[in-house]
């Protein structure tokens, strides 16, 4: 029995040794300014294509890319994030929006 506790301890060990926790943690990186962009069109395919009038024309910053494509992206101004949750009713606290199917200006 002994040598079995032993083995789980190791095991144990080494999963977290492996772990990259400042990544499953999701410690956001601060965007780089010139990641800051102004949205131009949105696809008719988008989850938020029914909040185009939100999203269009204004300036969001990109944090990171999609896992399936798309952006997350934060609103520089807050005023627009807040006119987007009340809109959609969602929380004042969501920061953060993964768009697909947008187009940005160069």
């Amino acid at each position: 029995m002994k040598d079995y506790n032993e083995l789980v301890r190791r095991s144990i060990r080494k999963d977290f040794a492996k772990a990259n926790f400042k990544r499953n943690g999701r410690i956001p990186k601060t965007p780089h300014p010139k990641h800051t962009r102004r949205v131009v069109d949105l696809n008719e395919t988008s989850g938020y294509a029914r909040f185009r009038r939100y999203i269009v024309g204004r300036l969001v910053r990109i944090v990171e890319s999609g896992y399936n494509g798309g952006y997350w992206v934060e609103f520089v101004r807050d005023a627009d994030r807040d006119a987007l949750n009340a809109a959609a009713g969602w929380s004042k606290d969501k920061r953060r929006f993964l768009l697909d199917g947008v187009k940005f200006d160069e």
